[in-house]
């Protein structure tokens, strides 16, 4: 049901109050991957992303392959254009492969950047030349511009692998983390400088590896902290200032190789994210950082032995409740979780001939039906292949449904953090537009624009202004117009900005 209420009114839009509503179908998958078998990869691992590459609205889907990129087939920064409607296109630049891979705008000028970890750094020149990559997009997805000085110094050697991006000096600009290769290149986090340069602020060689590397806010502090695969540790938690210090606690041994199948998000509706892991049983596993030292067990009813080999953590469903999706020889799950770590199996699927886990990806509409898809990378008949299963529902009205922030979260005033949304547009409708406006004072206003118009593609790279007060008590606005009628949603609950200090007047 949509209604019109409140402050918006005046904006004549309509705005979804009951989110649960989302949730009364089944859910249900289709495969969509026309065009993903070119170029045709070979095998190993690799990594996939989800992200709009050229700004046209529709998602893309980009790696920089498997062990065979480069070769004949496969090189450089794949990208497969998405058209919204899950068919694929792919254009390939550069001479080198075989790693991990990174979204987002490290010079803010408003256009998609890459950054990459790989270990066939072979191309012979600067593009493609270092272990640790970042290249500069110019809004196609088919021309980057290396702009990496000072990555892959610090002693890393053999390769690198999964790799993100977070602003964990919260200066302004996003920073690098990248994970070894397996043995033995470690963990690192580069600074960017914003110039083109980076700097090492953490990092250490040794140890093993399984690949895995994401960034996220775990103590809810606001200050970015990442999640490992490596045998050092699993969690390690950032100062604010580019440090970070370890923070397993409690948590089970990660092994000699280190933890497998590693995933960050949010499942008990804190605003903090949780830790999903796969078990040294082949199980699944969920875990939420309590206090100091301290982490508590949210895996409830999941398996506890297994073949799976990776997870994700999305609101499938669409219900406020985080959820866990896993792949593993050939089977993909979906448990919803009900916030208070209850799961229930409410979707399954099977990858008929695949075996092993080359990448897998979820949370992410491909479609603009409003549900989150997923992706995977499995070997089949000698060769890995993509694969893309899309949440096969048909919307009949605009609805927009608020993924981050939600409510608890933590931002510090002149940092980087992503806003993402969701919106399901009924077939008929191809064009659409998301305005973000942002309140500091409750769900009343007065409301200040964020952006404006920019394209529905479900995130967007938010430099929170720098001259902006505490608050406990701020919301965001989403207003989605089309040619053919407008939406609009707003926050759930309430995240808190953290003035920087010392705080610069208005």
């Amino acid at each position: 049901m949509c209604i019109r209420v409140g402050p918006w009114l005046a904006l004549g839009l309509v705005i979804l109050i009951s989110a649960p509503l989302y949730s009364q179908r089944p859910l249900s998958y289709m495969e969509s991957s026309d065009g993903l078998d070119s170029p045709r990869m070979e095998r190993g691992r690799t990594e996939i992303v989800f992200g709009d590459i050229d700004g046209d609205g529709n998602v893309d889907i980009v790696s920089i392959g498997d062990h065979g990129s480069p070769g004949l087939d496969e090189h450089g920064i794949m990208v497969w254009f998405g058209d919204g409607r899950g068919n694929w296109s792919v254009v390939q630049s550069g001479r080198f492969g075989y790693g991990g891979v990174a979204l987002g705008d490290v010079n803010n000028d408003g256009l998609m950047d890459v950054g990459f970890g790989m270990h066939h750094n072979y191309s012979g020149e600067p593009f493609g030349n270092r272990l640790l990559g970042v290249a500069l997009g110019d809004g196609t997805g088919e021309n980057w511009t290396p702009w990496d000085e000072g990555l892959a110094t610090s002693g890393e050697t053999w390769g690198m692998f999964e790799t993100d991006f977070a602003d964990v000096d919260n200066d302004g600009f996003l920073d690098l983390g990248s994970i070894s290769f397996g043995c033995c290149a470690g963990l690192h986090i580069y600074r960017n400088n914003g110039d083109g340069t980076w700097a090492q602020s953490f990092g250490f060689v040794g140890g093993n590896a399984r690949n895995n590397f994401f960034f996220g806010d775990i103590n809810g502090d606001g200050n970015a902290d990442f999640a490992s695969g490596h045998s050092s540790g699993t969690v390690y938690f950032g100062d604010g200032r580019g440090g970070f210090a370890l923070a397993d606690g409690n948590l089970p041994p990660a092994g000699s190789v280190g933890r497998r199948g590693v995933s960050l998000g949010d499942v008990n509706d804190d605003g903090r994210d949780d830790l999903a892991f796969v078990t040294s049983s082949g199980g699944l596993a969920v875990w939420s950082w309590a206090s100091d030292g301290v982490w508590q067990d949210l895996s409830g009813s999941l398996p506890v032995s297994g073949d799976f080999g990776a997870t994700q953590i999305a609101d499938m469903n669409l219900d406020g409740h985080g959820d866990l999706i896993a792949f593993g020889r050939g089977r993909v799950v979906v448990y919803t979780g009900d916030g208070l770590g209850n799961w229930e199996l409410a979707a399954e699927f099977d990858t008929p001939g695949t075996r092993g886990v080359a990448a897998f990806r979820a949370g992410v509409d491909l479609d603009h039906n409003g549900f989150p898809d997923i992706g995977v990378v499995a070997s089949e008949g000698g060769r890995n292949r993509p694969r893309v299963f899309l949440e096969n529902s048909v919307p009949t009205e605009l609805r927009i449904y608020p993924k981050y922030p939600r409510g608890g979260e933590t931002f510090i005033a002149g940092s980087v953090r992503f806003i993402e949304w969701s919106a399901a547009l009924p077939p008929r409708l191809q064009k659409s537009a998301m305005t973000l406006e942002l309140s500091l004072n409750g769900p009343d206003g007065p409301w200040r624009r964020v952006a404006d118009a920019v394209p529905n593609n479900g995130r967007y790279q938010w430099l929170i202004p720098p001259t902006l007060p505490t608050s406990i008590d701020c919301y965001l606005r989403y207003m989605l117009t089309t040619g053919d009628g407008d939406a609009g949603a707003m926050t759930p609950a309430a995240f808190t900005i953290v003035a920087i200090s010392p705080q610069i007047p208005e």
